[in-house]
């Protein structure tokens, strides 16, 4: 043992001794082991080293130094070593001992690094036998029974585990699966759901949760089917949890996309909360919070707003402003506001979430960096891009020093920050940062999985606006390989996959192949999220581009008001959106010689731009078509004028609206409603 790790395996030995993860350095002066060690000033000296390379801190607490581990994560290594050596040759029970009678903040992931260390020497007697003893032991035994299954064979983990099946095991095991990479999890859960399948016929809510949650890792459409089964069947006999069970049967359904049974079940599972718990309750807030998330795969933000805020309001009252609970509720709420194309309202939001994070678990957390990249979307949108690529880089900064940069989460940075560049026309940047999101996701969730389908889809999106349409299909057709593999035909990702290959023959005047690939995802659409969702909105938009590419006015016209009726209901008239709406129609009208709905809309979409001087010009075409000859002439001025104090009197546009107004006015013997300058 080195000098250097001695003296960390004495303070993690003391730690564990005295209780406590923080100790006075004077009163280790007199240690025998570290004594020496902890006086010495010199800048070689073991305990100096430690204190110049991070791995311990010095503090001051009621005038005194302090010393502790800077990492808790070390701290926990150590301390398992520690915990290893006084064990050693002792059973399950002295774990479960020094596990329940020790108050060491960090026992119970010590104890999980002990246990790692005998799971890595191939011993799982200990660990089978502190599983069986349930309670606290279940925390500390689930990381290294994950860790069994990565190094062992999973029949064998399984075999032991389930030799005489309890309910231990059971959480245990659910509580495992979590600790895996996704990766990882996929291979293991598979495996892991046959031996269940042999090995266990739920009998409990616990059970039939582990049971259900396996379902996740089949196909899309047998995960309905043997969801429905399930529901028929009515396995689970723990009338008790009654409301666990249709908890858990709701966020099913919701992951296979059919909300209204995941409404379904999860309203059945609220009106069991109010009558067990009252209608102020965490449990209650928590079943409203699944609620809210289910309308909001519907696509009605609204209703999903409503009840996250009726859980944030029993979250305040029982847990106060200042908890974690408090701010993922925030959060949520964020989420549905930004949805509404209420931005300002959304970041608002996004900073009382950030604000309760940073007091409560400090600046350099994962979970702060997903607020500093909600907020950064939402800058995006407002088109405060500095601000915006600000909190980007803040969210990568953070999960750069918590993963390193070839990390799952890291990679969920390159992605947000390359769709930005792309938004940006900075196109050789998003693919920078996009191709660094790719390799990772590879690395930890394979080639085939909806992640790496996801990078392949981004990357195509930016080939697509750089108008590669060979580079944009072939990462297209990449990610909707992927999906129809692992998804199933009938998924949202593959509706998704479907428009965007039906976008880019449409960019190539392929219209026919546009058409079909279009009409399947708008099929997919409908299925999954119905007829008045926003993704069906926009697959509506997406066919009247196309019809109005072609020349097929009447046709576009009434896909481009199924896309406005839709955004009408589901965000009301002030969302964003609805400008692009209006912009649509109004030129789809003007081509097909329907001048006074074109007339309409353009009004329309100044209304939420009334400084784009191109739509006056378009509504003064529109007069000049209806023979309005002076109204013509007013919106010929009004454009005119703006482009002169846009880009000047000599710009080509300027110039251009200028004779337009100039010539009808001469043609219709109106010169007296010119200004002086035009006349000039």
């Amino acid at each position: 043992m080195t000098n250097n790790h001695l003296l960390l395996y004495r303070l993690a030995e003391l730690m564990l001794e005295k209780q406590q993860h923080i100790l006075a350095l004077d009163d280790l002066f007199e240690d025998e082991q570290i004594g020496a060690f902890v006086r010495s000033i010199q800048i070689d000296s073991p305990y100096q080293q430690l204190i110049f390379e991070g791995v311990l801190t010095e503090t001051i607490k009621e005038e005194r130094v302090m010393v502790t581990f800077t990492v808790e994560g070390y701290f926990h290594y150590v301390l398992g070593e520690v915990i290893e050596k006084q064990t050693e040759g002792k059973g399950a029970e002295a774990l479960k001992k020094l596990l329940e009678n020790n108050k060491l903040r960090g026992i119970t992931e010590g104890l999980e690094q002990c246990l790692v260390r005998d799971v890595e020497k191939n011993d799982l007697s200990r660990l089978m036998g502190l599983i069986d003893e349930g309670g606290k032991a279940l925390d500390a035994s689930a990381y290294p029974l994950a860790q069994a299954f990565l190094i062992y064979s999973i029949e064998r983990v399984m075999d032991e585990l389930l030799a005489d099946p309890t309910d231990n095991d059971i959480e245990v095991l659910e509580k495992a699966i979590e600790k895996l990479e996704e990766a990882q999890k996929n291979k293991v859960v598979e495996k892991v759901y046959l031996l269940i399948n042999n090995k266990i016929k739920p009998k409990n809510t616990r059970q039939g949760k582990l049971y259900l949650r396996s379902i996740e890792y089949v196909n899309n459409d047998i995960r309905e089917n043997q969801l429905d089964k399930l529901v028929i069947k009515n396995i689970l006999e723990d009338v008790d949890d009654l409301a666990n069970y249709y908890y858990e049967f709701g966020t099913q359904y919701r992951n296979v996309s059919l909300f209204e049974k995941a409404l379904e079940f999860h309203q059945k599972t609220l009106s069991i909360d109010i009558v067990k718990y009252g209608n102020n309750h965490p449990e209650t807030a928590s079943t409203l919070s699944s609620i809210a998330n289910d309308w909001s795969k519907k696509g009605n933000y609204k209703k999903a707003i409503e009840n996250y805020q009726k859980a944030l309001t029993i979250r305040i009252k029982h847990y106060g402003e200042f908890d974690i609970s408090t701010a993922r509720a925030y959060n949520n709420l964020a989420l549905n506001w930004s949805n509404l194309g209420e931005n300002y309202k959304a970041i608002q939001l996004f900073q009382m979430s950030l604000k309760i994070k940073l007091k409560i678990i400090g600046k350099n957390h994962p979970s702060v960096a997903i607020s500093y990249n909600n907020i950064g979307f939402d800058l995006k949108v407002l088109g405060k891009y500095d601000e915006a690529i600000k909190n980007y880089n803040h969210a990568l900064d953070i999960k750069t020093k918590i993963y390193g940069k070839n990390h799952k989460e890291t990679a969920i940075s390159y992605n947000s920050i390359g769709l930005f560049w792309r938004n940006r026309k900075e196109f050789d940047k998003a693919l920078n940062y996009l191709e660094k999101s790719l390799p990772i996701n590879i690395k930890y969730y394979g080639e085939y999985h909806p992640i790496t389908a996801k990078a392949y889809n981004n990357i195509g999106f930016v080939w697509d606006a750089k108008k590669d349409y060979t580079q944009a299909l072939k990462y297209y057709k990449k990610a909707l390989d992927i999906r129809q593999i692992k998804l199933g035909e009938l998924h949202l990702d593959t509706g998704v996959s479907y428009n965007n290959i039906g976008l880019v023959y449409k960019n190539q005047k392929k219209y026919k192949e546009a058409f079909l690939f279009l009409k399947k995802s708008l099929k997919i659409i409908l299925k999954n999220l119905g007829e008045n969702h926003p993704r069906t909105a926009t697959n509506y938009n997406n066919l009247g581009i196309l019809f109005n590419k072609q020349g097929h006015y009447n046709k576009a016209v009434k896909y481009y008001k199924m896309a406005l009726s839709i955004n009408l209901n589901k965000h009301g008239r002030n969302h964003p959106i609805l400008e692009t709406r209006y912009n649509n129609l109004g030129i789809a009208c003007f081509k097909n010689r329907n001048y006074k709905s074109a007339i309409k809309y353009f009004k329309l979409v100044l209304t939420y731009c009334p400084e784009e001087n191109i739509y006056y010009y378009y509504i003064g075409s529109s007069y000049k078509k209806l023979k309005y000859f002076q109204k013509a002439i007013e919106n010929y001025v009004i454009s005119a004028n703006m482009l002169k104090v846009q880009n000047g009197i000599d710009d080509k546009d300027t110039k251009e609206a200028i004779q337009e107004a100039l010539r009808l006015a001469k043609e219709t013997d109106n010169i007296k409603l010119l200004p002086d300058w035009i006349k000039k």
